[in-house]
């Protein structure tokens, strides 16, 4: 009896697919696999800290490889959202400017537009394509490179990043009152208290050990530094510092999104999380030839495809303010990926409307699919969507007010917390 029932809920997935077009992703992700951002505890990486690893390199071209096969190549035609030869109109990439972000961004972007698939010039061409310099080894070049503009074919894509103090969106300079409130919460003590409460008796002993600390010289508020080693440390097979059994490094693990989510309060955190949404929200009416918000737009212009490479702060706080009711995060992994899908519904009657009915909006962390409290299924209506992001009761002018309704704090370790922020 069962067979038959299977083989309908397939054909009917096959329908629901082959009854949409893609029209537009966006995606967040976290960095690859790096070295500790500061003490490195004795362990040498190559890069230094903070810096990718060529495991976090590999895992970005993975990453891009496979968003390749999913949007340019297309395993389904109605799927083929991008030029296979990079066109600055579809894609548009934005770094936090830090080292590590920018790498990764990169390295995606080699997995997505690969070596061997940029355009080549003409025969005609390689005698003209020299530069106003006495290039010593001309000849040796351009044997070497044929009629390949770069070595092997390469797309250089450009990755956007501004400063800190100037970037109104992904980073926080931008924002004054999240920086102040972040600066005021990570030193108060009522903040962290009962964290400390809770992972004290559990864990706190057992890493203490692992770098020869006493447990009563740590708390959860200056803990961070810590697991966050032990995690580049598991990843890279380095060292095992401390034999944690499996429930115990279950705990270190679980520590992850709480060292983060309190060092804002709820309003920052949709601060945060909006600062990234909105312009998502608005790309998204831009493909649907809706009205949409020009002026946040204006550095972006309205590319099919968009790329925030950033971190897991950010990534728990996103994660949290989606508030999924099939997802119980515990931990943001190294190239943790959390993508939007739009769909247009492929009927005649939405083949040119912008009309809200005509798309739906699918979102996936790591490939679930995520169910939005708001939403009546997995495919997310889009007039469900952004009803889900005004129910927050914050507009993007309404933001940018909040934003500056203070002036940044004097705070004399500023680029430290910007470090420990990212």
């Amino acid at each position: 009896m069962r067979t038959p029932k299977f083989s309908l809920a397939i054909l009917c997935c096959f329908f629901v697919l082959a009854q949409s077009k893609l029209e537009f992703v966006a995606e967040i992700c976290r960095h690859g696999a790096r070295a500790p951002e500061g003490d490195t505890f004795g362990i040498e990486y190559e890069k230094g800290p903070g810096m990718l690893t060529p495991s976090g390199f590999r895992q970005h071209l993975m990453v891009g490889d496979e968003l390749r096969n999913r949007y340019v190549k297309g395993m389904d035609k109605s799927q083929n959202l991008l030029s296979p030869i990079f066109n600055p109109e579809e894609v548009y990439v934005r770094s936090t400017q830090v080292k590590r972000t920018i790498q990764s961004a990169y390295s995606q972007l080699l997995g997505m537009f690969p070596l061997g698939t940029a355009e080549e010039l003409r025969f005609d061409q390689i005698d003209v394509a020299i530069p106003p310099l006495e290039i010593s080894d001309l000849e040796d070049i351009t044997t070497e490179l044929g009629i390949d503009a770069i070595q092997e074919g390469m797309q250089p894509v450009p990755v956007k990043n501004y400063g800190e103090y100037i970037d109104s969106l992904i980073a926080y300079g931008g924002c004054p009152y999240m920086m102040n409130e972040y600066y005021r919460r990570i030193d108060d003590p009522k903040v962290w208290q009962e964290y400390d409460d809770h992972f004290r008796p559990l864990i706190f002993s057992q890493i203490a050990k692992a770098f020869n600390l006493f447990e009563d010289d740590l708390s959860f508020m200056t803990i961070y530094k810590y697991p966050d080693s032990l995690f580049a440390e598991e990843f890279e097979g380095v060292l095992k510092r401390y034999n944690f059994t499996e429930e115990e490094w279950s705990i270190v693990r679980s520590m992850q999104i709480p060292l983060f989510l309190p060092r804002l309060s709820s309003l920052s955190r949709k601060i945060l999380s909006l600062r990234y949404i909105f312009p998502i929200l608005e790309l998204m009416k831009s493909r649907m030839g809706q009205d949409y918000n020009k002026e946040l737009l204006k550095t972006f212009g309205t590319p099919k495809f968009l790329l925030f490479s950033s971190h897991d702060y950010q990534l728990s706080h996103i994660m949290k303010f989606l508030n999924p009711e099939n997802l119980q995060l515990e931990h943001i992994e190294f190239a943790s990926v959390l993508i939007f899908e739009l769909h247009r519904r492929d009927t005649r009657v939405c083949k040119d409307s912008s009309e809200d009915a005509c798309f739906y909006v699918k979102i996936i962390y790591n490939d679930v699919p995520l169910k939005l409290p708001g939403c009546s299924s997995i495919d997310c209506s889009f007039n469900e969507f952004r009803g889900y992001i005004e129910s927050f009761g914050i507009t993007y002018d309404q933001m940018i007010e909040i934003c500056f309704s203070e002036e940044l704090l004097d705070i004399p370790n500023y680029e430290e917390l910007v470090q420990l922020i990212l």
